[in-house]
């Protein structure tokens, strides 16, 4: 019996066809080969809303609407001019052929199509809603936390909008993207506007706390820079809180007029950002958002476009996106995470389907396969995948997504051959002011720098569900959990703890009683392995954490966009290093014995006697992977296409080729 998952597809209206009775969905699915549990219709931009008139009669589509920026044509067809009533009418026809039908669009609304150059009709009329960068210069694009020039919340008026559209032309949810789920830029850099500024005044006000800056500043660009260096220098913590409940007013009223007429809705994760980073540079609360209602997010996690280099990215996320998942499920282990699979996108100009298959490979694989322990055992962090964009993909393009979906997804492990990180909510929120003083890292940069490394560190658990738990487990900040989640951790014999975290009197107290001692050095950086029976057995430390250098730094510069990396302050290589391999150690996890420096497992115990590898290779050209597996191997069974030969054990070693930057997986079965 296969595994259950999602399958969505996120499409330009360029993807079907006005001009047939069922305006192409029949032929859409035929080619596909399958029927997606739903599809996202990108809209492109809120013109679509805000300038709807209803089905009384038919009207055309904005250009933009038709298409991403109104790009002119795709590989199939050029770009056809819709109507309303025509839309309403793809909509039943998707319905009628067994999908779920969703509206997407962004928060930008600028063509870039030479031949159509053009304001959006509504957008572009409102410029008291773009979001303002710290120096007074207006970025076009909407904020949807400001007001209208008659004083009312844009929020209120969007909320009319999109219920009264989501009615006319039946979608069945809303698929909140960029820009409508959190800012376009950091809050380091937006929005100092008299009216956000105003808003955070009152924020302040309402907590016994004194503002303290200049409330009327636009039009003098000295004046802005300097109010909003106050704030973010001054109050960065609670312009941090203040727009993570400013987003989740915004999805409440959404939630609540959706649920009211039946509709769903799921989410953009933040600019592929972590819960951590989310909320530092975005002002964006994951478990605030969920709690409005949501019914899923959709993780930004298209790291394979960004690997190929699209839209001019020098950027390789892939382990990143895995710490980030993992995270994500951490955070929030009942909601539902749907990862974005970057296919192709003719406007963004990338095309990994057609360009760089392997890193398609190695996104299905990896994304597929990360793990949370909880209460009930073992389950995935994500639920399946949406294909980015659907438009005028092959076939046989469908036909390799369809079969890496289904081998991502196939056979549930009994348990990671590897540890599990310890999640810590409170950890997650006291890490927001441990940055802000210090560029200390959260609990993400080091799962990430550790998996980065080699490290076989593929699941996490909650802290509050250790006691379910048996295996290796990671603590990376003992120094920032609660007395209580600290006790938990000590008390905790399922398997060998690997503690780190920085010496505090209160730390090395209750660590003194456990029966271990740290460095008395205040703030010195430590990691101590304790075995399973309790007893420890070896304590690494680092020199005392310093606080960070000035901001005016250009490397601590926080108003960078996600693209570049947060500054951290740095740890000594030898450090990590040491960590990976007791990791490796205390794990008993398969390795790599050639090519070691490229490659990279997920191993999976599928039963006693059967474990399933997933090898990744990370260098562009194809790598020997010859793997020991620390027991003898009976039989070796390939999982994927690649290799297309026999792969035969020798002893309790296996070799084999993976391709430049994919993935391959196979089962090895033992005696």
């Amino acid at each position: 019996m296969h595994a259950y998952y999602e399958k969505w597809i996120w499409i330009e209206l360029i993807g079907f066809d006005n001009t047939s009775p069922d305006y192409g969905v029949g032929a859409y699915m035929e080619n596909a080969g399958f029927v997606p549990d739903a599809m996202s219709l990108l809209l492109f931009t809120s013109d679509f809303i805000h300038t709807h008139g209803g089905m009384s009669e038919e009207r055309p589509l904005p250009p933009e609407v038709c298409s991403y920026g109104a790009r002119p044509y795709g590989k199939s067809r050029m770009l056809q001019s819709w109507t309303n009533l025509q839309l309403r009418g793809l909509v039943r026809e998707l319905q009628r052929a067994g999908t779920q039908v969703y509206c997407s669009f962004f928060d930008m609304f600028q063509t870039h199509n030479p031949e159509r150059l053009r304001p959006t009709e509504w957008c572009a009329a409102h410029p008291e809603l773009y979001e303002m960068r710290r120096s007074g210069e207006a970025f076009r694009v909407i904020n949807p936390l400001r007001r209208l020039l008659d004083g009312t919340l844009y929020e209120d008026l969007f909320v009319r909008d999109l219920t009264a559209v989501m009615r006319d032309y039946g979608f069945d949810g809303y698929h909140g993207a960029d820009g409508y789920t959190s800012p376009r830029l950091c809050i380091a850099e937006i929005d100092y506007s008299d009216d956000m500024s105003g808003q955070f005044a009152a924020y302040m006000q309402q907590r016994g706390l004194a503002a303290g800056f200049e409330l009327a500043c636009e039009g003098d660009p000295e004046a802005m820079e300097a109010r909003a260096a106050q704030i973010w220098s001054g109050h960065r913590l609670e312009w941090i809180d203040f727009h993570a409940g400013r987003w989740a007013e915004l999805w409440r009223k959404i939630m609540t007029a959706l649920k009211a007429d039946g509709k769903k809705a799921v989410l953009n994760t933040a600019w592929t950002r972590d819960p951590f980073e989310a909320m530092y540079r975005y002002g964006v609360d994951y478990k605030r958002l969920a709690a409005c209602g949501i019914d899923g997010f959709v993780v930004e996690a298209g790291a394979a476009a960004l690997s190929s280099g699209g839209e001019d990215w020098d950027y390789e996320p892939c382990t990143e996106f895995m710490a980030t998942i993992l995270s994500l499920k951490a955070y929030l282990p009942d909601v539902r995470l749907i990862c974005l699979n970057a296919v192709h996108d003719t406007y963004e100009q990338w095309d990994v389907l057609n360009h760089a298959p392997t890193l398609l490979d190695r996104d299905i694989l990896c994304f597929s396969n990360l793990y949370l322990h909880d209460q009930n055992g073992i389950r995935r962090c994500t639920e399946g995948f949406v294909a980015c964009l659907g438009d005028d993909v092959a076939a046989h393009g469908w036909a390799r997504i369809a079969k890496l979906w289904a081998a991502g997804y196939e056979g549930m492990p009994e348990r990671t051959l590897g540890a599990s990180f310890v999640w810590s909510d409170a950890v997650l929120h006291r890490s927001l002011a441990d940055y802000a003083d210090r560029r200390e890292w959260p609990v993400h940069k080091f799962v990430h720098e550790w998996l980065e490394r080699g490290a076989p560190l593929h699941s996490v658990v909650n802290v509050r569900d250790l006691g379910a738990h048996e295996g290796v487990i990671v603590v990376t900040h003992a120094h920032l959990l609660p007395e209580a989640e600290l006790s938990t951790v000590l008390g905790y014999r399922g398997g060998s703890v690997l503690l780190a975290g920085r010496r505090t009197d209160t730390l090395s107290e209750m660590l003194h009683a456990a029966g271990l001692a740290i460095p008395d050095i205040p703030d010195a950086r430590f990691c101590a392995i304790r075995s399973a029976n309790g007893s420890w057995l070896e304590t690494l430390r680092e020199e005392p954490v310093q606080r960070a250098a000035p901001e005016r730094d250009e490397a601590i510069n926080d108003s960078h966009n996600w693209l570049v990396p947060l500054y951290y302050a740095p740890i000594e290589e030898p450090f990590h290093e040491r960590i990976v391999q007791a990791l490796l150690s205390e794990t008993g996890a398969p390795r790599p014995t050639k090519n070691e420096a490229d490659i990279r497992l997920i191993p999976l115990r599928m039963s006693a006697s059967r474990w399933r590898i997933l090898i990744r290779n990370l260098a562009m050209n194809y790598k020997i992977a010859q793997l020991d597996l620390r027991r003898p191997i009976r039989r070796i069974d390939t999982l994927t296409d690649f290799p297309g030969v026999p792969v035969l054990p020798e002893g309790q070693h296996v070799r084999l080729s993976v391709p430049g930057r994919g993935m391959v997986a196979i089962e090895a079965d033992f005696y």
